[in-house]
This record gives C-alpha cells, sequence and structure tokens, in this order.
C-alpha cells in the first residue's frame, strides 16, 4: 500500500473531527509517516541552489537546555521560521545563540544572528486550533539574503482568508530541514554530525486543508520545525507553499501539518516593504 493510501482514512478522520477536539489534543513536533523517504543533500547542492536559503536556528531555553530549529532566508534581512521555536507555552521567550545558512555538520554557508522577530501569537501552540498562528519572522543581524537569495512563493489568496491553503492542496511538497535524529544508523555518513545535518524530503503531497492548516505527508521529527515547504516549479526554481508546524496523532499513521501562506505572507511582504525597521507593526490574519 502507497503511503498516499495509507493516510487516506486517517486525513477523513482528521478533517471531520478537527473542531470537536481541536481543544483537547496537542500538535507533537513531527513524524515519518511509513517508508522514511529523507535523504542527506550534499553542501554543494545546498550551496549552489536556492536551497541555500534554509538553515539551521540555534537555540537556548529558560531552563538552560539547548535545541534547535530550522529557518528559511524569505527577504533580504528576515527569515520564517515557527512561533514555537521562539516562544514557550507562557509566552517567555527562547534565545536565539544563532543562524547558520546552509548548515552541513561543520560546514556552513554563513553565521548570524537575530535581533528583532514578530510571531503569529503569544506564545508557542496548545493546542491544534493554534497552529494557524505558529509562523514568525526573524531579523539577521546582517543582511543574509543578499548572500543566500531569498524563496519565493507560489499564489495565495489574500483577499479571503477563509480560503487559506486551498491554492496549494494537491501539490508535490518538498523541504529541506534539520532534524534531531538525522541522520539516522542506516543513512549515516563519514562526517556528518547528527542533527547538524540537513534532511531533504522531496515528493510528498500536500493533502488537504482543514481549519486553516495543510495536512501533509512530509517525513519530519523534532528539530524540522520552521522548515518552509516547497513545490518546484522548474528545476532550479522552487517555491514555498507552507511552513511546516508538527505532527497530528489521530491514528497510525499520523499527519503532519503547516502553516498556510494567506496566515503568514501578509507579515513577509510588510517586513520586505519597511526593511524589518523594530517599530513594523505586521498583520496577524
Amino acid at each position: 500500500m502507497t503511503k498516499n493510501r495509507r493516510l487516506t482514512a486517517t486525513i477523513l478522520s482528521l478533517g471531520s473531527c478537527l473542531g470537536a477536539i481541536a481543544s483537547t489534543l496537542q500538535p507533537s513536533s513531527a513524524a515519518v509517516i511509513g517508508q522514511d523517504d529523507r535523504i542527506t543533500p550534499t553542501y554543494e547542492q545546498l550551496t549552489n541552489s536556492v536551497l541555500g536559503t534554509v538553515g539551521r536556528l540555534a537555540l537556548q531555553k529558560a531552563d538552560g537546555s539547548f535545541g534547535h530549529c530550522t529557518f528559511t532566508v524569505v527577504g533580504r534581512n528576515i527569515g520564517l521560521t515557527n512561533a514555537h521555536c521562539l516562544l514557550d507555552e507562557k509566552g517567555a521567550p527562547i534565545q536565539i545563540k544563532a543562524a547558520i545558512a546552509a548548515q552541513h555538520s561543520d560546514r556552513a554557508l554563513a553565521v548570524t544572528n537575530v535581533d528583532v522577530y514578530w510571531t503569529g501569537r503569544d506564545t508557542a501552540p496548545v493546542g491544534i486550533e493554534d497552529v494557524p498562528g505558529d509562523w514568525a519572522i526573524v531579523r539577521f543581524t546582517t543582511n543574509l539574503g543578499e548572500l543566500t537569495g531569498w524563496l519565493g512563493n507560489t499564489d495565495w489568496n489574500p483577499n479571503d482568508i477563509n480560503t487559506a491553503g486551498q491554492t496549494v492542496v494537491g501539490l508535490t511538497a518538498g523541504y529541506v530541514g534539520y532534524p534531531q535524529d538525522w541522520p539516522t544508523d542506516a543513512r549515516f555518513q563519514p562526517g556528518n554530525v547528527r542533527g547538524y545535518t540537513p534532511a531533504l524530503h522531496y515528493g510528498c503531497t500536500i493533502h488537504n486543508v482543514e481549519g486553516s492548516i495543510l495536512l501533509h505527508d512530509c517525513d519530519t521529527t523534532g528539530g524540522t520545525s520552521g522548515s518552509s515547504l516547497f513545490t518546484a516549479v522548474s528545476q532550479t526554481d522552487f517555491r514555498t507553499i507552507g511552513l511546516h508546524s508538527g505532527e497530528y496523532p489521530v491514528q497510525n499513521p499520523y499527519i503532519n501539518l503547516a502553516v498556510p501562506l494567506e496566515r503568514f505572507m501578509p507579515a513577509v511582504l510588510k517586513l520586505r516593504q519597511t526593511g524589518a525597521a523594530s517599530d513594523t507593526v505586521v498583520p496577524r490574519p
């Protein structure tokens, strides 16, 4: 049975009961769905393409523990990630230690930091109904996008938030991110450092949209949070179609969740317009 067929019952189940159980279940970090289809792109594949816009966001929580998320450069000096990467469930900030573009174990295209950020909500999501606001835009302390370029996006509907995500349903999707478990023992190669080596999965699908949440089957685990989901317009042109957020354990297999363009693109456009000035007030549709 294919991955897509195995997901059919899960998607139907989620679509029929999302509103009823949203307040009782919380999204988890992420899930590999069925066969693990992730691979490791080479450093050259990252840095010689638009995939070099992806990077690793090194973080430190209030308890002193370290972690990371993924970001994507989406403007001259701004990057896209998740709100839950920057805020805990009470709204306390998580310290950003560094933003590392195209990190590949002990190699990287550039290292910078973040001095300001804007989020789609004031806390990390505490329930699935909060996922549409699980976006954040960070301002880099350098014009990182002048080095990496930045990822564009597909068409979206700026006029009707009730149709959020509908323009990308059915599209083939992919991502580059930094899963905590990657590479796995079976995929480990000399020189790799687990959690610091990028994973690439292309060939997954945006299956549906429910409650302004995209449902997808890309293989992800913790650390992939903040990864842009993209589709290939051509062999060299990739466009953002959503922002991975987490998983939803409705049944086995799980389904992964993403924020649609309509939720964060108004803020991205505003910040591009103002140069990400510190006093910019961004829309939160």
